[in-house]
């Protein structure tokens, strides 16, 4: 499992980083210390913070919070993984708030609550002209940082026009520490989703020691034994459904059958199946 740092640039809250990999990244740990507007080019990224998930593909773009998540890149077929990556800080965020806010005011009743730390949108006409125009922006130069600048007012103004009460939601949700009902949010929402208490621990911005401590003060069971129960409840409410045990482990967090099969006896005392033929005879 990997760890990496993302939008650290010594000296800098905003910059422009063109990313592009021959090689399929697995899931990997990323402490992101800026903001993201991730303009994905070519393949597709799956991004999971704490209690949510996304899917971003080359038809979409992103804008993804500060903070602890986890990302696989998926490349497409025969061609590499490429995207145009704007990263920016909650400085930056709040000066262009305060540049714009007699603009902004008039759609603050606009806003939403949203829970999600991200913002994914499909790309149109100005946001495929827009990932073109930023191809011209030379690295080094004397103008370069201003029209950086520019550049992120632009998208910046165009989105809020566009997605009012999205953009009015993103503000800044960096967190040092995990409430109770985030951890157990973070919890409920990977019951399937085969993460690792690792990996959970990392998106509650926690150690693995603390997350378990927490985690046996809110659930009063080892997590190990939770997530197997969870699960096993799960897979028998699609059995009821008369869903076929074969296509029911999947759905439940298993990478086989077999692994699926001998935890459900190991629960239920009988297999899938016979559960399943008990239940609906």
């Amino acid at each position: 499992m990997m760890q990496q740092q993302a939008g650290k640039k010594d000296g800098e809250d905003l910059f422009i980083y063109n990313y592009v990999s021959e090689k399929q990244v697995g899931r990997s740990k990323i402490f992101l210390q800026h903001n993201l507007i991730t303009l994905l080019e070519q393949g597709e990224k799956v991004v999971h913070y704490a209690n949510s998930a996304t899917i971003i593909k080359d038809t979409q773009f992103a804008l993804l919070s500060a903070g602890n998540c986890l990302m696989t890149e998926k490349l497409p077929v025969d061609n590499h993984y490429r995207s145009t990556m704007l990263f920016f800080d909650n400085t930056e965020l709040t000066k262009f708030f305060v540049k714009y806010t007699t603009i902004i005011d008039k759609l603050a009743s606009t806003a939403h609550k949203y829970e999600k730390p991200f913002l994914v949108f499909e790309k149109d006409e100005f946001v495929r002209n827009y990932i073109t125009s930023l191809q011209f922006i030379q690295p080094k130069t004397s103008f370069s940082d201003k029209r950086v600048e520019l550049k992120f007012e632009e998208l910046m103004l165009y989105l809020v026009e566009k997605y009012p009460g999205e953009m009015l939601s993103f503000q800044a949700r960096n967190r040092k520490e995990y409430s109770d009902l985030e951890v157990r949010k973070a919890v409920e929402q990977n019951i399937t989703g085969n993460l690792t208490l690792e990996e959970l621990a990392f998106l509650c911005n926690t150690s693995v020691s603390t997350f378990k401590r927490r985690f046996l003060k809110l659930y009063n069971v080892a997590p190990r034994q939770y997530f197997l129960l969870r699960k096993m409840e799960i897979a028998t409410s699609l059995l009821l459904q008369n869903e076929n045990p074969s296509e029911v482990f999947y759905k439940v967090g298993f990478e086989n059958h077999s692994s699926f099969s001998q935890s459900f006896k190991q629960v239920y005392g009988i297999s899938p199946k016979q559960y399943q033929q008990q239940k609906l005879s």
